[in-house]
């Protein structure tokens, strides 16, 4: 990457170009990305099936990168799939090539704290610039309060793990502590070291219902057989490149029904690239699935869904070298791996429990950490939390590095 930002600046200060930062259009394909930048489309036809594949997995009004000279022609595009690896479209003296390369980013721990001045939500996003962290926020404590409840003055608190980029985030924060206020009480949830979330007693209401709601999910086939997993970034020792699989892969006759996996409203039917014919629903909480390969779609776009509902069935359309499904999960636009939300059978009724955190004495320890940080700095008005939110101010200054020091961060 290092090496790619010094090409990008030569050819900057050599060709007059320039850095744009443009979103990817709605319903835009990459052929037609191509053909409005005058690159013939018969450049995808040297490219491999994961290629194909990954280029299909483009997200609607995703940020990417384009470097452009001063006569309007493209030399580079850095585009992101998913949030491990990018396409990167670059002109040579032989014509256009297309690579895939790892996306470079810094990963650290951030501090958001302050008083509620429009909504939870609003705020958020203007203090931090990061719609997923608000996103995520509300469905962290969604089981907790009714947001509705919270009125201007109360206070508000998150602690979060975030992949920043030039500047700018990417993929979906990883919230470790949050808090919001409402009727002068305090509401916490903390995320463990298995992964999931707890009150500050250690424990959490956890619902399932027939309905296929939240993030339980049915097999979208009646048998599942497992020919190709799912991986964000995998360096080929042979190949030499970077491959990825946003999905999991289930083999399957030809003409097998695939069913919808939770209850949700399609969003997209028809074909997508290497996808072939491809049925897209979206899902409570922030949920997508992807059903790719079908050999003869049944649902079409705007149909509302239930969970076992026949949408389409098993083909090979595409890039693809037999029948199966491709069966692919995201949550806030970011790909996840769909056997670690699939359920291995139907859940046909509610389901309440309150699980008791594991090490409840660690997890008593590390509560108690977040909550003293937390209580000094609404203590200490002058101590205002550390937010970036601009492309210069990327680093904690000296001076809040001690201030947090000092607190046990």
């Amino acid at each position: 990457m290092k090496s790619l930002i010094i090409v990008i600046l030569l050819s900057l200060f050599v060709m007059g170009a320039s850095v744009k930062r443009p979103a990817w259009q709605k319903g835009l394909s990459f052929e037609d990305y191509l053909e409005s930048n005058k690159i013939s489309t018969d450049i995808l036809d040297d490219i491999d099936s994961e290629t194909a594949q990954l280029i299909s997995e483009i997200e609607d009004e995703r940020y990417f990168y384009e470097l452009k000279a001063s006569n309007g022609i493209l030399l580079q595009a850095l585009i992101p799939v998913g949030d491990d690896l990018q396409i990167h479209l670059k002109k040579t003296y032989k014509g256009y090539v297309i690579d895939i390369t790892p996306i470079e980013f810094r990963d650290d721990t951030y501090l958001s704290a302050f008083k509620i001045e429009v909504s939870a939500v609003d705020d958020i996003i203007s203090k931090t610039k990061n719609r997923r962290l608000a996103n995520e926020f509300m469905d962290v404590l969604k089981g907790s309060i009714n947001f509705r409840n919270t009125k201007k003055g109360d206070e508000l608190a998150i602690v979060y793990q975030q992949r920043m980029r030039l500047g700018f985030p990417i993929g979906s924060p990883n919230i470790k502590m949050a808090m919001i206020e409402s009727n002068n009480q305090r509401f916490y949830m903390f995320k463990h070291t298995d992964g999931k979330y707890y009150d500050d007693i250690g424990e959490v209401e956890t619902t399932y219902t027939s309905s296929g709601g939240g993030s339980a999910f049915f097999k979208p086939l009646n048998t599942l057989r497992i020919t190709s997993v799912f991986t964000t970034s995998r360096y080929h020792p042979v190949l030499k490149r970077y491959r990825a699989h946003l999905g999991t892969d289930f083999g399957a006759r030809s003409g097998t029904p695939i069913m919808a996996s939770n209850a949700g409203k399609v969003v997209f039917s028809g074909w997508k690239g290497g996808y072939g014919n491809v049925i897209e629903i979206a899902h409570a909480n922030g949920y997508k699935t992807l059903y790719a390969h079908q050999s003869k779609r049944k649902a079409v776009v705007g149909q509302s869904v239930n969970a076992g509902n026949i949408i389409g069935f098993v083909g090979s359309t595409g890039i693809s070298s037999g029948a199966h499904l491709h069966f692919g999960v995201y949550r806030n636009g970011q790909a996840i791996n769909p056997m670690s939300v699939l359920g291995s059978k139907s859940i046909t009724t509610s389901i309440i429990s309150k699980p008791i955190a594991p090490n409840k004495d660690e997890f008593l320890r590390r509560k108690a950490k977040y909550i003293k940080i937390i209580d000094k700095i609404f203590k200490e008005k002058k101590a205002s939390s550390y937010v970036w939110n601009t492309v210069q101010d990327l680093s904690i200054s000296p001076n809040k590095k001690t201030f947090y020091k000092k607190l046990g961060w």
